[in-house]
């Protein structure tokens, strides 16, 4: 085999390994045009982010949908997480709150490429999400709760986007999908969401710097016990947004046997460990549930979108 092929096969192999077809932000991405152009510039943005910090890769984590991260180590050995995003609007403010909870209930955010939108972390050792922890359901929600607490603590400042100004649009958005959307989706409750979605902020009494998507996923055990938040999608306004992901995605509430009370007690937990309005959490999570439903019936999944209406008009009924 001539030296040169043997290099290219050397090459191929490599690529592969940091982007194998299967990662999900390969295959998610894959499917936007509008990704296309970024997605066909990563093998490339992965090189020069390894070159710039010298770093020494490991394959990538097989988690996310629009960002590659991987473990790396740094010249010195120092363990780390490089995150490469592709740049949208809901990513664009995580360095900056990183750097504004400086470790406070989130991994730390070690160093920045704005350009390549590539960031380096702190490495959370163990790294368990906490969904996957183990816990039962209260635990697992208390601990949840202790990292908002840290998270919400840290005064919000910086040019973050107002929650307001994007569940307004989220409002609009919603009965645009419902004006098209075939019979099965209640119209009343739809009004409600969109109306919701409208009016909770400014009845807030309250604005913290909020996480935007705090799912048990983005909840990594650290040492001694710790949990940390990594990937926030950062907004500030309304504390009781930020609940809903955890509430829903511990052990689903909606496959018990009661998913009214079910709720109702995680609710009242809630409530209780963070010291905000339980019914807010209802209206926001009920409000959030016909955004995410008429979303699904927006791309195709009418039928899939019609079950998560039904999980909103359990909520709205709370």
């Amino acid at each position: 085999m001539p030296c040169w092929e043997a290099v290219e096969i050397e090459i191929h192999v490599a690529s592969l390994a940091l982007l194998p077809p299967t990662l999900p932000v390969v295959r998610q991405l894959g499917r936007l045009a509008e990704a296309e152009p970024w997605l066909a510039s990563l093998p490339a943005l992965i090189s020069e982010v390894r070159d710039e910090f010298g770093l020494s890769l490991s394959p990538p984590v097989h988690g996310g949908s629009c960002s590659w991260v991987a473990p790396a180590a740094l010249p010195d050995g120092a363990p780390v997480i490089v995150k490469i995003g592709w740049p949208h609007r809901e990513m664009l403010g995580e360095p900056a709150a990183l750097r504004r909870w400086a470790g406070h209930g989130a991994v730390r955010l070690l160093a920045e490429d704005p350009v390549r939108h590539a960031l380096l972390l702190e490495r959370c050792v163990p790294g368990e999400p906490l969904g996957s922890a183990g816990l039962d359901a209260a635990s697992a929600l208390r601990a949840g709760c202790g990292v908002l607490r840290q998270l919400w603590n840290v005064p919000p400042a910086g040019t973050f986007e107002e929650l307001g100004t994007v569940t307004a649009e989220w409002a609009d958005l919603v009965e645009e999908r419902m004006a098209v959307v075939r019979p099965g989706y209640d119209p009343g409750l739809v009004a409600e969401g969109a109306r919701l979605l409208r009016e909770l902020p400014a009845s807030a009494d309250r604005t913290v710097l909020l996480h935007g998507d705090f799912n048990p996923g983005n909840i990594l055990s650290g040492r001694s016990g710790t949990w940390l938040a990594i990937d926030p999608k950062p907004m500030t306004g309304d504390p009781a947004y930020d609940p809903w992901p955890l509430l829903e995605q511990i052990d689903d509430p909606f496959s018990t046997s009661d998913p009214a009370r079910e709720l109702r007690s995680r609710i009242a937990l809630l409530a209780a460990e963070l010291s905000i309005s339980g019914d807010r959490i209802a209206q926001w999570s009920a409000a959030r549930r016909v955004e995410t439903a008429l979303w699904a019936a927006h791309h195709g999944n009418v039928e899939g979108g019609a079950a998560i209406m039904r999980e909103a008009r359990t909520l709205a009924n709370l």
